[in-house]
């Protein structure tokens, strides 16, 4: 598994190191994650994960086109600013991070969406 975070790029072989990249990359104020096999450019399924100082967001691009965004149920309108305002999102699909971290656990051994979180299909 590949993991890239603006100029970092990280090797995870085991779920071990994936866990402590995750948690550091949480950790952080502000951040931009994308997760593949083998993080080559447009290779799918993929994973994004933004991270703001309390909230995280992930997408999921799965190899048949298809794009899920996760989701809290909330019927809440408004936007969550994440990466220095670079990126709006939807308040419903903003997760705890711990929420996010369970999921991202659950997508290092195939590469597929935790059912530990809900899902929307945005296409």
């Amino acid at each position: 598994m590949i993991v890239s975070c603006g100029h970092d790029i990280y090797q995870c072989d085991d779920a071990g190191v994936f866990k402590s990249i995750m948690q550091k990359l949480l950790a952080e104020k502000s951040a931009e994650v994308w997760i593949s096999q083998k993080g080559e450019q447009d290779e799918y399924p993929c994973m994004a994960l933004l991270v703001n100082e309390n909230n995280a967001a992930l997408n999921h691009f799965g190899d048949d086109g298809s794009c899920y965004s996760s989701c809290n149920g909330s019927a809440e309108d408004g936007f969550v600013s994440f990466c220095d305002g670079q990126f709006e999102i939807h308040s419903n699909q903003v997760i705890s991070k711990e929420e996010a971290l369970t999921a991202l656990m659950d997508y290092f051994p195939d590469n597929g969406r935790s059912s530990g979180i809900q899902w929307e299909q945005l296409y």
